[in-house]
């Protein structure tokens, strides 16, 4: 997605951070599924899921703090973002390993892609509180995707899992930036 200016009263800035806040509680929520359902099953993805939600959490709450320097509200699809969120981590994580793995790396692939997007477009805005929040959590990002590779088979589930996420993560973001 390429970022413009704003047509609107809200710029294009604070709409990028109401997106990622939105994003980071979705991601929170899919972490708190998964790791309900890998309590009961799938017990050896516990350690890893619990490192990625403390990362998530500390994202929304960059977000949520910048977000409020501004006076701004959450955005449109925040709850819309954690019920996908649930809903996803749910699904994945009864998939095994290779449903989380694979959610893991659809959602941060196609969020990484975003945030450095994002990146361009404020740099050339010359906003650097946002740009400071969101650079704050690329690598944390990318160390998600890249987790989430590693291992990953090329099943046809896998392969659907994967379409599906990154639809629904972009259709998210574009909704989110109207």
């Amino acid at each position: 997605m390429i970022y413009k200016d704003s047509n609107n009263h809200i710029p294009t800035a604070t709409k990028i951070l109401k997106v990622n806040h939105a994003g980071e509680f979705g991601a929170v929520c899919i972490y708190r599924a998964q790791i309900w359902v890998c309590t009961i099953f799938n017990r050896k993805m516990l350690p890893v899921l619990n490192d990625f939600i403390v990362d998530e959490r500390r994202h929304l709450q960059v977000f949520d703090e910048e977000i409020s320097r501004r006076n701004g509200v959450r955005c449109k699809s925040y709850y819309f973002c954690g019920l996908g969120g649930y809903f996803l981590g749910f699904v994945s994580s009864l998939l095994g390993t290779q449903g989380i793995k694979s959610c893991t790396f659809a959602v941060e692939h196609t969020v990484v892609s975003h945030l450095k997007e994002q990146l361009k477009y404020l740099k050339q805005v010359d906003d650097v509180h946002a740009f400071e929040a969101v650079s704050s959590i690329l690598a944390d990002e990318e160390s998600h995707r890249d987790y989430g590779s590693e291992g990953l088979e090329s099943t046809r589930l896998v392969k659907f899992l994967s379409y599906v996420v990154k639809g629904v993560t972009t259709g998210v973001i574009k909704f989110g930036m109207r």
